[in-house]
């Protein structure tokens, strides 16, 4: 059986159709995983996130959303 995530391409990420974005992490265990992460070392940028991790950045970047949404994580413009 198929899974299918739907997402709001919000970054740009996907482009089109890619056989390796066929291998897909759970996003319910990653959202766990990247939480635990981000308690244990802190804010980060998007990228340090991904590197930390074994899978697609459209993932990280799910999972980001949906811990903003419910209000475990927030977004921090840095300025200089």
């Amino acid at each position: 059986m198929a899974l299918a995530v739907v997402l709001e391409d919000e970054e740009g990420v996907i482009i089109g159709p890619h056989e390796y974005l066929l291998k897909q992490c759970s996003l319910e265990k990653l959202e766990k995983e990247v939480y635990e992460f981000l308690k244990q070392n802190g804010s980060m940028p998007l990228s340090a996130i991904w590197r930390n991790f074994n899978c697609h950045l459209w993932e990280i970047a799910e999972v980001l959303r949906r811990l903003k949404e419910k209000g475990f994580v927030e977004e921090k413009i840095l300025t200089t």
